[in-house]
């Protein structure tokens, strides 16, 4: 058995840490934030108000993330930059959670995400700098992002959001009665990501490895450098692909759980079920570190296409049994494992190392940042088109995701005509000569 990379504990904490802050208040908070405050303890937003302070915050954190990643690249280490990111984060997190109106919230969120978009960023390159074969040993480190989103959510949910506890053989394997004013304490959970945020700060500021800013020839900012990259035909292929994909993905998280319940499945197990598709996601990144050495990232990543193909036409196919649905949810993870964290992976191998911090906030900023946008406006496109009411009842729904996946069998084959690994070249890891 291959030993482990010297630092391969520590970086596995970090990605378990950066990713399970999120986890821990995300997956709820469309509950705490739209709740009714005197009857559950929330604070009563809006749809729109919910959707602008989750979604179009994120958003924004992802479009500026170049411009702030790149102080890692050119001018600080890179756990230095982490670190900081991640104690002012953890600091506006904190900040936001005795507030009750909606435009301290979304300002306070909107801070949050210029934090933790590019520490997000930061995390991958870093890790693929201390691992000898990244291909191979990345798919690891990753893995942790979905053991931290899962493990931390559901953690915070035995402990605070229920009582008389019992197992079940469902995820997240136990169920109890809701605590009163059960969205009060949901939104505890942002108190308690800014705390875990804030110490996951000050270790990484002091206890990841040393990882140095990259002397470069270059005259250009980082980040001028780093979008250069869609000059080589692969990166400009596969971003063009995230870009039909991302909102795909988006619209899956946006209308799944309203699916399910149209589907018929009882709203106490809609969380769970989601939550497979996490299991399976870590389960796909011990699957990806085996495949990718082998058969290569073209084939990899048309598989990770392929199965969000294969998801929405399933989706759309109206009168499967509720287990085959269930079974459904379990492909997210093979889409994000062999689509967005292979990408991850590509992007890095194809950047010069000056810039290959900010080659990561370059994909983020299609996925997470220009993605949900468009999501937001093709989700009120396919509702005009396809639903009768304010929402999609069940049978309007196999409209929706049978556009969602010939959407994503576009992409499928543009990316198929289009995409060709390339070797790597002195000029595609020296951005100096650019």
């Amino acid at each position: 058995m291959a030993a482990l990379p010297k630092n391969y504990v520590r970086l596995c904490a970090m990605m378990f840490l950066q990713f399970g802050i999120y986890g821990l208040w995300l997956p709820i908070a469309g509950k705490f934030l739209t709740a009714d405050p005197a009857t559950k303890g929330g604070l009563g937003f809006s749809e729109g108000q919910m959707g602008m302070i989750v979604g179009i915050a994120a958003s924004v954190g992802a479009l500026c993330s170049p411009l702030i990643v790149q102080f890692a690249d050119r001018r600080f280490p890179a756990q230095r930059v982490l670190g900081v990111l991640m104690m002012v984060g953890g600091l506006l997190k904190i900040a936001v959670y005795p507030q009750s109106t909606f435009m301290a919230w979304l300002l306070l969120s909107v801070s949050f995400t210029l934090m933790f978009m590019p520490a997000a960023a930061i995390c991958n390159a870093l890790a693929m700098r201390h691992l000898d074969k990244p291909d191979r040993q990345f798919p690891g480190v990753r893995a942790w992002t979905a053991v931290g989103w899962v493990l931390m959510g559901w953690t915070f949910s035995l402990l605070v959001l229920k009582t008389e506890v019992q197992g079940s053989w469902l995820p997240p394997f136990f169920k109890g009665d809701e605590v009163p004013l059960v969205a009060g304490e949901m939104k505890k959970s942002v108190m308690w990501s800014g705390i875990i945020a804030f110490l996951y700060g000050v270790w990484a500021f002091f206890f990841l490895p040393h990882t140095p800013h990259v002397a470069s020839a270059s005259k250009r900012p980082a980040v001028a450098d780093a979008f250069a990259l869609l000059k080589i035909p692969s990166i400009a292929a596969l971003l063009v692909v995230t870009l039909i994909i991302s909102p795909m993905n988006h619209l899956y998280f946006m209308q799944c759980a309203k699916f399910l319940g149209e589907a018929g499945l009882d709203s106490a197990y809609l969380l769970p079920a989601m939550a497979l598709g996490q299991i399976c996601e870590i389960i796909m990144y011990i699957v990806l570190g085996r495949v990718l050495p082998k058969i290569g990232f073209k084939a990899v990543l048309m598989i990770g296409i392929s199965a969000y193909v294969f998801r929405f036409f399933l989706f759309g196919t109206i009168g499967i049994p509720m287990w085959v649905i269930i079974c459904g949810l379990g492909v997210h993870g093979l889409c994000y494992a062999f689509f967005t964290s292979t990408a991850f992976i590509y992007m890095n191998k194809m950047a010069a190392k000056d810039v290959a911090n900010t080659a990561q906030s370059v994909f983020n900023f299609i996925w997470y940042g220009i993605g949900p946008i468009l999501a937001v406006f093709l989700n009120g496109l396919l509702a005009s088109m396809f639903a009768s009411g304010r929402k999609f009842a069940h049978a309007e729904f196999q409209n929706f995701w049978y556009a969602l996946g010939g959407i994503s069998l576009v992409g499928l084959i543009v990316f198929a005509l289009r995409f060709r690994v390339e070797t790597e070249t002195t000029e595609t890891k020296d951005s100096s000569a650019t």
